[in-house]
């Protein structure tokens, strides 16, 4: 893992945050794969399409998914291919496409839903109410300094 200055307590707390949400990501990934079929990915998919108010736009599952479009590209054409989505054209803009889940996209989201509650009681089952509040500030900190940072990122390439 990235520990730049080992005994420093910010190097020490980013590395172990690195660890853990490596560590959590492969436990959901393979808890959906053995338990539902799918990805955790593919979970998060479903889950956006089945709860949207309106047709979703790839770009739409890139931004809320934190992916690049090309990755959502080649998702959702698999997706498609598994039965999982329909990929229909825009009819308001020709140069894009609209996401929808199919009835099997909605039966396979209704199988892994249940193993999402599992993932997440078995990652969250130490810490309490009071710990969860605090983290949770944390989290949403770290995720906010993440994004300014690839805005930046963003802004200095373009220069």
């Amino acid at each position: 893992m990235i520990n730049v200055d080992k005994g420093n307590p910010v190097s020490d707390a980013f590395s172990l945050f690195l660890e853990a949400a490596i560590t959590t990501q492969k436990y959901a990934d393979s808890a959906f794969y053995k338990k539902a079929g799918i990805s955790a990915i593919k979970f998060t998919v479903l889950k956006l399409l089945a709860t949207a108010k309106h047709p979703v736009i790839p770009t739409e599952i890139a931004r809320e998914t934190i992916k690049e479009k090309h990755d959502i590209t080649t998702l959702t054409k698999r997706m498609q291919r598994d039965g999982l989505v329909d990929v229909i054209p825009n009819p308001t803009d020709r140069r894009s496409l609209h996401i929808i889940i199919t009835e099997k996209g909605r039966e396979k989201l209704a199988q892994a839903e249940p193993v999402a509650q599992e993932i997440a009681s078995q990652v969250m089952l130490e810490i309490g109410k009071t710990n969860m509040a605090s983290m949770t500030k944390s989290l949403n900190a770290l995720k906010k300094n993440s994004v300014d940072g690839i805005g930046k990122l963003s802004r200095s390439s373009r220069m």
